[in-house]
């Protein structure tokens, strides 16, 4: 196997495995019965993770600078392992929002900026397909692990789950550092300065980021329970969303070098929204599950193709720097979509309300991408 095709690889197990922290939706029924909170609460260590994983992918490239790649493959992987575990054997609510939120969030995000750092440098004449089938991959583990442990979760509960999901990152991670321990390379760029233009650029991307993604990330954290609520297989909701995310990805890994990446950033919000109020308006649970497809799938180009369009403006020698500010809109969506649906629904007894206000915050995200357009011309 050729030395970019193995960093791919490795790049790709190690997001597909963290990207389990999108199954989260599996546990909330769970955490509510065994810590007796509310469906806020419940989904409070998925906030919580969201917004640690962002703080992680903010300063990774520090750390890629000083460490090999596959020591970095080991932190991520041993300390998102960690994190389960304290997770698992925490009887409050505040123990598993310190496992799951804090620590496996944390090393969650070093591992996943880590992956699309080494996969862009590893494969800089295709770019595109590289960042796609790496965020394609984390939405993929999210749909893997909820196929697998829907039925676990049911029969023995969260914390038996969590424990098989922490020795499977462990792994991973072996193997991921193996892929990459004869073809590592020192990530490069990381200490080029951002530019005062480049440093302009960032509040609309960081908006248009912010904007559209809120729906896949409130969508996602709350899958199941949409589902159910409306008289569907929430398990079923999980995975479909998480195999259409992937797909979502993929689709960008296939497109994205040969098409304006510009106008994705347009018309994937506007597709996003449209799903939105159809799910808003629907009662079937069928229907909800499809339209949580829809909105999965979006959201998973939309993640893949925000790199791409950060490289593209940035260079390599930008682009961690800017990519880990950019992002920091993807936490802040995390914090507030999730939390946010979940309190609402408490207020409301349905989704509806949530769901419209996505929709509104997606069309917000296709004004704000235009002006991107405009400003580069």
């Amino acid at each position: 196997m050729r030395p970019p095709t193995r960093s791919l690889a490795g790049c790709v197990l190690l997001s597909g495995v963290l990207g389990s922290i999108h199954a989260y939706s599996l546990f909330i029924e769970s955490f509510e019965s065994d810590l007796g909170v509310g469906r806020g609460g419940a989904g409070a260590p998925y906030s919580v993770a969201l917004a640690s994983l962002t703080l992680a992918v903010l300063v990774s490239h520090r750390l890629s600078r000083l460490v090999p790649g596959p020591l970095v493959v080991l932190i991520a992987s041993g300390g998102a392992a960690i994190g389960l575990l304290l997770a698992a054997s925490a009887n409050s609510l505040a123990g598993v929002v310190l496992g799951y939120g804090i620590v496996f969030g944390a090393f969650n995000g070093l591992g996943y900026a880590f992956s699309l750092q080494r996969a862009s440098e590893s494969n800089p004449d295709r770019r595109g397909f590289a960042l796609g089938l790496v965020t394609a991959a984390y939405a993929l583990g999210g749909a893997s692990t909820a196929l697998v442990l829907d039925k676990h979760v049911a029969a023995s509960g969260a914390t038996s789950a969590l424990r098989w999901l922490a020795l499977a990152i462990a792994v991973t991670g072996i193997v991921t550092s193996a892929l990459l321990a004869n073809n590592d390379s020192p990530a490069r760029g990381s200490s080029a300065r951002l530019s005062s233009a480049n440093l302009r650029t960032l509040a609309p991307l960081w908006m248009a980021y912010l904007l559209a993604v809120l729906a896949g990330l409130m969508a996602l954290g709350h899958a199941a329970a949409i589902v159910d609520d409306a008289g569907g297989p929430g398990g079923a909701a999980v995975v479909a969303a998480g195999l259409a995310s992937a797909s979502g990805g993929l689709w960008i890994a296939l497109v994205a070098d040969r098409t304006a990446t510009d106008r994705l950033l347009r018309l994937l919000p506007l597709g996003s929204a449209t799903v939105l109020v159809v799910a808003a308006m629907a009662s079937h649970g069928v229907v909800l599950m499809v339209a949580v497809a829809g909105i999965a799938f979006t959201y998973g180009a939309l993640i893949a193709i925000y790199p791409l369009a950060v490289a593209q403006r940035f260079g390599q020698d930008g682009y961690s720097q800017a990519y880990g500010r950019v992002f920091t809109a993807w936490g802040t969506a995390g914090l507030v979509g999730p939390v946010g649906a979940g309190h609402l629904f408490e207020v409301t007894g349905s989704y509806r309300i949530p769901m419209f206000l996505a929709a509104a915050a997606a069309i917000g995200s296709a004004v704000v991408a235009r002006q991107l357009s405009v400003d580069k011309e």
